[in-house]
């Protein structure tokens, strides 16, 4: 039975982080929420107020006489979304919750950054370069959304938020430091090469993104690398 239409604005936005570059009405997103009933004023409320936070983009598509007159709203997020949601939801976390670790590369993620220390990391997550990534991820290896979010506890929630947003930076330090392989399990070896795969296919489809991306990357990591 598919949960009442209360869903968070954090779990409303990772169903538009999973279908990026998609553009979706709002009933299209609560069908892969599971809502039946996100034809309702109210969702549409609520998504006018995440974009006036910026962390959605609106299209307005004009629909002549049809539905008497009204348009129809497709919802979908740019780079720039993506780093305001960076920003909004990592950068400014309450640390009254801990920080977020990665499930995917914790070793990684446990000992070289914070990920609220730095306003930097909203630009690396808005990076062209990673919104091509995540598009490629996403076409590659489509998912259920509904079944995944149904699952999903708050601070799962959080954990595969960050990993989705930053799997970018990441499979580029692994790509810098193959000693980090060594901390990844048989499963993860796998997960990452399939990663890989799609990255270098992306750097050779965006090599001046991706030249815009490691620019940043290398300020961000100058202590690290």
């Amino acid at each position: 039975m598919p949960k009442p239409a209360n869903y968070t604005d954090e779990e409303i936005l990772l169903i538009l982080i999973w279908s990026i570059p998609l553009r979706l009405t709002k009933g299209q997103i609560g069908r892969l929420l599971g809502v039946k009933s996100a034809g309702q004023k109210h969702w549409r409320e609520r998504l006018e107020r995440l974009g006036e936070k910026k962390l959605l983009s609106i299209e307005k598509l004009d629909a002549g006489d049809l539905f008497f007159g009204s348009p129809i709203l497709k919802y979908y997020l740019t780079e720039e979304n993506l780093e305001a949601i960076w920003s909004h939801y990592f950068t400014h976390y309450d640390k009254r919750h801990g920080l977020v670790n990665d499930p995917f590369l914790t070793p990684f993620s446990a000992g070289i950054w914070n990920v609220t220390s730095s306003p930097e990391f909203s630009k690396l997550v808005g990076s062209k370069f990673n919104y091509h990534f995540l598009s490629s991820k996403n076409a590659a290896n489509p998912i259920k959304p509904s079944e995944r979010i149904a699952s999903l506890s708050r601070e799962k929630l959080w954990k595969i938020l960050d990993a989705v947003l930053s799997i970018c930076w990441k499979t580029e330090a692994y790509r810098r430091k193959p000693v980090l392989l060594d901390t990844l399990t048989a499963g993860q070896n796998k997960a990452y090469a399939t990663l890989l795969s799609l990255y270098e296919a992306q750097i050779k489809a965006h090599p001046a993104d991706y030249q815009k991306f490691t620019v940043l990357f290398e300020k961000n990591f100058k202590y690290y690398l």
